[in-house]
This record gives C-alpha cells, structure tokens and sequence, in this order.
C-alpha cells in the first residue's frame, strides 16, 4: 500500500511519531482483507466479528519525515480458528526498511468473548481458511 507521510504524523521535531506505525499498520491490515475478498467491516463487523488485538509490536530502524512517500507491506503469516497475525514492513522510497512490526488478533462477539470462528461461522471459516491456506503452514501466504 503506498501512501504518504503527513505533518499529522510526525512530532514537533519533523520525524514520523513512534505511535503513527501502529494506524498504517491499521491501515495496511484493512487493505490487505479489502485486496482478499474480506473487507473487515462486511466480513467481520457486520457479522458481529471483532478483531481485537492482542499483541502489537514495532521495531524502527530510520526515520520518517513529512511527504516522504513510503510502502506499507502487510502479511498474514499466522492463521487459526481463534486467533490472526500479521506482519508488517514500512519502506522508505529507496526501498530501505523503516519499521517492521507484528500484530495478533483474536476474533470476539458483541460481548467481548472470544470464540471459535469454525463453529461459529464454518462457511466464513472455510473462506478465508482456504484462501490463506498457506498461513496454515505457518507461511505468509498472501501479502498486500
């Protein structure tokens, strides 16, 4: 997903905010269900499917500064009947990697409780289980 980085996300000094990464994390993660065949607020929201994040994690290695154009690089390399993980690669223009970072998710109801997305929705769980077959394996399978 290319995009570019705003004034909005960076501090006073000029550099991309250590907590912006986590929004194109966001961001990149929407697009890559969209890109799938899975928008979220279709396939899960309106089904009464969060994805509520679990763990979230971001390593920086250069900085970002305003309408620097970059590439959000999203994965999905872990895929269960509870929980999701994706992994995430923002580079600079030149191709350097600026922040690299994971995320996992896990599916709940209306009521915040977490459930088994097979039992509960088999026909969406045959869905997204067989086009991220690969994940399966513990292999990213589809990137956006």
């Amino acid at each position: 997903m290319e995009m570019v980085v705003t004034w909005g996300d960076c501090d006073a000094a000029g550099i991309s905010y250590y907590a912006k990464a986590f929004d194109w994390f966001t961001n990149g993660r929407m697009r890559f269900m969209h890109v799938y065949g899975f928008p979220y607020m279709e396939t899960f929201h309106g089904n009464g499917i969060s994805l509520v994040c679990l763990k979230a994690d971001c390593d920086y290695k250069k900085m970002l500064r305003p309408e620097e154009p970059v590439t959000v690089r999203t994965s999905l390399t872990a895929l269960s009947r509870s929980r999701m993980t994706f992994t995430y690669q923002v580079l600079k223009q030149d191709g350097k990697l600026a922040c690299e970072g994971t995320t996992s998710h896990t599916y709940v109801d209306d009521q915040g409780l977490p459930f088994n997305v097979e039992k509960r929705f088999p026909e969406l769980w045959k869905q997204i289980s067989s086009t991220w077959s690969g994940a399966l394996a513990g292999k990213p399978s589809a990137q956006a």
